[in-house]
């Protein structure tokens, strides 16, 4: 499916937006057959949008990948988003199957973790215009008779090759900050998918996540575990954390009407001098001089 929308306000995507062109599974495949659908997004405006709750923004030709056929809330912030958005229903054993989930691990990583909650990985600055193309070749096709056995093998494969595209240089157009990876099971999980499990742990306990207290969530050794992060992060455990907390104390700053204190409370500094103290060396700049220039929608909050 592929189909071309406009948020305004909000926009629900159902269950039943996702099931115009796929088709059903034939009586000899059903038993053998595993299904599970992948939906992509594609920006074509730049948009600020709630996502199941989550907040992400987006640049033209950014592409969000999420598992799951569940309903999905967009709600848009800004001005009137423009988004197209495809839906692929994965069957295994297919040749899609075999060319790109045993080869791909942000893929193979939705698949383990199911379909019963939506996770989503997050992909920016594809500047290339490869992958918008990819895009403009399966809206193409979808415009054809789909029970064509060639055309419906020709999208199957670009959307392989889709896929296989956002693959490429993936370690500098993923946004671990905006993804929601899926899962907690670290051990047999693909290195993309380690860091972002371990950034969103962090992110939801920001105010008094510990080394130990980490490892011992993830079921590591503390030692073991610290080498991991400076692995996956280029960087200590510790830098890590800070440089989520300002990250978030950025999109608090932006996007709420809190305190400094409150901020600095929520993100687990000792006391809002300490914020605002590393804040200024990070950002070099204090954070009401942060919030003064991004934080545009704050005062509107009061209309």
């Amino acid at each position: 499916m592929a189909k071309t929308i406009t948020i305004t306000t909000e926009l629900i995507l159902e269950t039943t937006d996702f099931d115009e062109t796929n088709q059903p599974l034939s009586p000899e495949t059903e038993s053998n057959s595993k299904c599970f659908h992948i939906r992509l997004i594609e920006s074509l405006t730049t948009c600020e949008l709630f996502l199941s709750g989550h907040y992400v923004s987006l640049s033209p030709f950014d592409v969000i990948m999420l598992s799951s056929d569940q309903p999905v809330t967009l709600k848009n912030l800004t001005a009137p988003a423009q988004l197209r958005v495809f839906s692929e229903c994965l069957h295994a054993p297919t040749p899609l199957n075999m060319v790109v989930v045993g080869d791909n691990p942000m893929v193979h990583d939705l698949m383990n973790a199911g379909e019963h909650e939506p996770h989503y990985i997050v992909y920016r600055h594809l500047t290339d215009q490869l992958k918008h193309r990819y895009f403009d070749l399966l809206a193409e096709i979808e415009c054809q008779n789909l029970h064509d056995v060639f055309l419906s093998y020709q999208r199957e494969m670009a959307a392989g090759l889709l896929l296989t595209e956002l693959l490429r240089n993936h370690e500098q157009t993923i946004s671990i900050s905006d993804s929601d990876f899926p899962g907690t099971d670290l051990h047999h999980a693909s290195a993309d998918t380690q860091s972002g499990l371990i950034f969103n742990y962090l992110v939801l306990h920001s105010q008094n996540a510990t080394l130990q207290g980490t490892a011992t969530h993830f079921g590591y050794d503390k030692n073991y575990f610290s080498r991991l992060c400076r692995k996956l992060f280029d960087k200590s455990f510790t830098g890590q954390l800070a440089f989520i907390r300002i990250e978030l104390a950025k999109r608090m700053l932006a996007l709420s009407n809190k305190t400094i204190e409150e901020i600095a409370f929520e993100l687990g500094y000792k006391n809002s001098s300490s914020f605002f103290a590393v804040f200024k060396r990070d950002m070099s700049m204090t954070p009401n001089d942060y919030r003064a220039s991004h934080g545009y929608r704050r005062s509107a909050s009061h209309d």
